[in-house]
């Protein structure tokens, strides 16, 4: 029998009776298992506060090890062995999966199977592939595979890729990767990777694996379970938004007032290059849309001179979003900060080498957060690059622009400052807004809206993946993306609407409305709400349904609604109010109800504007 074949019949032999508990109907097995029809108003909330772990191994429920994990959450661990079971159910819980692919496939199978060809590779993961497939099909919920394929191995068969497990690995890699590319709930954390920095060998234990099916050590779970939380914290909460960096010993060795540009060390060797390296890794977080700001008493001219001439600078000024060089103290100029790039103080980090500094930081503004970085400074390159809290999933075309877009903010905000009139000054800057398409390329910045916008949003929905392709397909062209352009530059993709279809055909509903607050203050919400009531009276719609649901930061957006034509529920018309609350009764969620007949809705300041609702593609 050829090894091919042995491979094949142990695999479904392996996985067989788990999965004909989920897709065997009759004496038919479903080659593609089939999706849930979408919810008809409203996509279900995935809430990270109870999380089911599975795995090919016992995991030590009872273990210490997962103490970072569950102190933030529900932990369920099931029972041993159920993870075919789980990953094939529509559990609506997130889901962490721990994948050893020694529990998976014997390497004793592999070596024959392995040499010749890929196809082998393919029979055996097709299970695996097809219960993550069905897991994703079925639940917007988050799906963590944290996979493992260490084993120990001869460095002399891995000095010529003679080792035919390492193959399997990485077939098994590439697999993974290539599924998680089209399921944005799919994330993948690669444990051999996060246990190298703790050494291999401490996180794996031979002895727990043959007293109790466990292949990892305490610390090995440890490190796993913390690498997850910091996961699953990016899932709930979006990465910090702005890094403020001190700068003498911070950003260069020295005092410039002391010892002038010429006697800074920064450049290409030894320590000089360590602070170079840690203004790239600066420099790389701003590249994938964190702002960076300079807090530092010292005088300003010396520090501009530093950043304009000094050779050895990874960081110039353009890089900067905004700056406070005075002599105040660093709590007051981060709290100024904050108000100039209109940004709450739990968005910000601070770095300063001072410990007093890093302490009067910590005392007066907690909510800021302060490392407590090394003495060593050729350690902070890397810590600086691997800061949890500072990492997103991924950067879009808009994160790129973050800093320009936040300069033109601070200079709008100044001529504002000096403007004798509101009105007469905006005329002046000639806004331009048009109506843009959530498609393939946009719809990235339409997920990192729902997650990162809160002050104004009318109900502040945190819409993942799946949900917001529901609710694309139902809204129709009552969903779409706004860019706005003035005097002071392109300010891309600034706001999101969506409005679904009610039961009622002239009765629509408000689902998301949201605005990013860089472009507050030009009443570029009052353009978006005529831009939606054209497409809807279009379609034939009479009645728009809106709702105001209150958080601790969107006090801003409160007025909104009456301030533009709206009138509260119970403000309607007996007739009115029945029929607009039966039509839209499933879609609210608790919030303030209001609603406006298209035909009378008088809308104020788009004489602001050039009024061009077309699609751009």
């Amino acid at each position: 029998m050829s090894s091919n074949r042995i491979l094949k019949e142990w695999c479904w032999s392996r996985f067989m009776p788990a999965w004909e508990m989920t897709t065997w109907t009759g004496s038919r097995r479903r080659s593609v298992p089939a999706c849930k029809p979408p919810s008809a108003f409203r996509p279900r909330e995935i809430m990270l506060n109870k999380v089911r772990i599975t795995s090919t191994s016992n995991l030590l429920p009872g273990n210490d090890g997962w103490r970072s994990l569950a102190d933030h959450y529900d932990l369920d661990f099931g029972e041993y062995g159920d993870w075919p079971q789980v990953l094939m159910s529509a559990e609506a819980a997130p889901v962490i999966w721990l994948c050893f692919l020694e529990d998976l496939v014997p390497p004793h199978i592999v070596p024959d199977a392995a040499i010749d060809n890929a196809e082998p590779f393919d029979d055996l993961l097709r299970p695996l592939v097809q219960a993550l497939g069905k897991r994703l099909a079925d639940t917007a919920a988050p799906t963590l595979v944290v996979w493992s394929a260490w084993r120990p191995a001869s460095p002399v068969r891995a000095a010529r890729d003679g080792d035919p497990w390492r193959k399997l690995a990485r077939h098994l890699d590439k697999t993974l990767n290539e599924l998680a590319a089209g399921n944005a709930g799919l994330f993948l954390l690669a444990l051999d990777d996060v246990l190298a920095t703790s050494g291999l060998d401490a996180c794996f234990d031979s002895r727990n694996f043959y007293a109790a099916r466990c292949r990892l050590s305490r610390r090995g779970i440890e490190a796993m379970a913390t690498a997850a939380a910091a996961v699953f914290a990016r899932i709930s909460e979006p990465a910090k938004k702005v890094l403020v960096l001190d700068c003498d010993n911070t950003l260069w060795g020295g005092i410039v007032g002391e010892v002038g540009m010429e006697g800074l060390v920064i450049g290409q060797d030894g320590m000089g290059q360590a602070f170079v390296d840690f203004q790239r890794a600066a420099l790389s977080l701003k590249q994938q849309g964190t702002l960076l700001a300079i807090v530092s008493k010292n005088n300003e001219n010396d520090v501009h001179d530093v950043f304009k001439n000094h050779p050895g600078m990874a960081l110039n000024m353009a890089d900067i979003a905004a700056w406070r060089v005075n002599w105040r103290e660093k709590p007051d100029n981060v709290q100024a900060l904050a108000k100039e790039l209109d940004l709450d103080l739990d968005s910000f980090v601070f770095w300063d080498d001072n410990p007093l500094e890093r302490e009067k930081m910590r005392h007066a503004l907690p909510q800021v957060l302060t490392p407590e970085p090394p003495v060593d400074v050729t350690l902070w390159p890397g810590l600086l690059g691997a800061m949890d809290e500072l990492a997103s999933f991924t950067a879009s075309a808009e994160d790129r622009r973050k800093t320009e877009q936040y300069r033109h903010r601070a200079d709008f905000i100044a001529e504002t400052e000096t403007a004798d009139n509101e009105h007469d000054f905006l005329v002046t800057i000639n806004l331009r807004s048009h109506i843009q398409a959530i498609d393939r390329a946009t719809k990235a910045r339409a997920l990192q809206l729902c997650a990162k916008t809160n002050q104004f949003n009318l109900r502040t929905r945190r819409h993942r993946d799946a949900d917001l392709t529901q609710l694309i397909e139902r809204a129709g062209d009552g969903a779409f993306l706004v860019n706005l352009e003035d005097r002071f530059g392109d300010h891309g993709l600034t706001g999101l609407v969506i409005a679904l279809p009610a039961a009622t055909a002239d009765i629509a509903f408000l689902e998301t409305f949201l605005l990013s607050c860089r472009v507050l203050g030009r009443h570029l919400e009052a353009w978006m709400l005529k831009a939606l009531i054209d497409i809807l009276s279009h379609r034939g719609v009479d009645w728009l349904v809106a709702e105001y649901v209150p958080t601790k930061r969107n006090v801003i957006a409160r007025n909104f609604l009456s301030d533009h034509g709206f009138i509260a529920l119970s403000g309607l018309p007996p007739e009115d109010r029945d029929r607009v609350q039966a039509a839209t009764a499933e879609m609210a969620c608790g919030g303030e109800i209001y609603a406006a007949n298209l035909s009378s809705l008088s809308i104020p300041h788009l004489d602001l504007f050039s009024h061009d609702t077309s699609v751009s593609a």
